[in-house]
């Protein structure tokens, strides 16, 4: 449907058509995000495999909960969808998310994408409340995004507040990469297909005492981590005691992102122990066995997040490691009722 928006300092309307996500315009939304990312520096660059498999994400449906806006010239200007979990664990969350093309921000785009980001979301968690044990679970929408985002005022002005924030971290691989071993009666695994479920549950036990954790789904694993093109198994690292995962860490290359900027950077993807086998130094010599790996195919460094406030003394453990924070991303919060 066509919307005319102004912005207050603008004499002139602009026109844009509003519709649903559809798969043929996932090219033109590739060459959006790479056109924002390279204007806000938001240090993530997608694949056009990668917005293949999540069209159909279990999380979102693309017919009713994305819109795209095109200008008069049929050009993709916004991209706009939520994303509500199909089977909350702790919260039921509606992920907002929102890219708007440089040249037609301020013009009333902004709002209207948090608007109906806003009216669908809350239609979403209300969808998902009917669900058996899930109507006493609080609602809240979120969006995460750089602490200098532009669009951080919009969601302000619009009640979103302040909720976490999370370092992203990166460590050189010139630099000498510490001894640091895994205890002798453990073993050492990449991370193959037929580990995949074992290491989602084992995930899931890790996490799930971590803010803003949701257990994930075999659907929702499979989108997000086993088969994202970037996935690199032969650097993904699972600790086993006997028959038990007593850990892990999934590695990732960010290959849009690496060919953007000239370098090689390889990504601590999730990292995690299970609560009988902490205090080892597992996670340690993880962390220095992906590096080795790394560095030896010819990587440059390795980056990964993690939230300020994690109890676990896992910001203390990078720091101790080397990684140093390159930017700081905020998580803004309103609660639905």
């Amino acid at each position: 449907m066509p919307i005319s928006v102004a912005a207050p300092t603008l004499k002139k309307k602009q026109e844009y058509t509003a519709r649903e996500l559809e798969r043929r315009d996932l090219p033109d939304i590739l060459e959006l995000l790479h056109i924002v990312n390279r204007a806000d520096d938001n240090d993530y660059y997608q694949a056009l495999d990668d917005l293949e498999r999540e069209y159909a994400d279990p999380r979102s449906n693309p017919n009713t909960d994305a819109r795209i806006f095109r200008n008069a010239l049929g050009k993709l200007v916004a991209f706009a969808r939520v994303f509500v979990e199909p089977k909350p664990t702790k919260e039921n969350i509606a992920y907002l998310s929102c890219e708007i093309a440089p040249e037609a921000r301020e013009q009333g785009l902004e709002e209207e994408c948090i608007e109906w980001m806003q009216e669908r979301a809350a239609e979403c968690l209300a969808e998902t409340a009917r669900v058996d044990d899930v109507d006493a679970l609080p609602r809240a929408m979120r969006v995460d995004f750089p602490e200098t985002s532009p669009f951080r005022p919009f969601y302000q002005a619009r009640g979103f507040e302040s909720a976490r924030a999370s370092y992203s971290m990166e460590r050189a691989l010139h630099e000498p990469i510490p001894e640091n071993s895994l205890p002798p009666d453990l073993v050492l695994v990449e991370y193959t297909k037929d580990l995949d479920d074992a290491v989602r549950l084992a995930c899931n036990e890790a996490f799930r005492d971590h803010w803003g954790h949701q257990d994930a789904l075999p659907e929702t694993w499979e989108t997000g981590v086993s088969e994202v093109s970037d996935l690199r198994r032969d650097l993904s690292l699972v600790v086993m005691d006997g028959n038990e995962i007593a850990a892990f860490c999934v590695n990732f290359e960010n290959t849009a992102d690496n060919e953007m900027r000239g370098t090689r950077r390889g990504w601590i993807g999730v990292l995690g122990t299970r609560r009988p086998w902490r205090k080892r130094g597992i996670a340690s010599a993880l962390l220095a066995e992906s590096m080795r790996r790394f560095h030896a195919i010819g990587f440059d460094s390795v980056a990964l997040g993690v939230d300020t406030e994690n109890r676990s003394g896992a910001l203390r453990l990078y720091e101790n490691l080397g990684f140093k924070p390159y930017m700081t991303r905020v998580i803004l919060e309103k609660s639905v009722r």
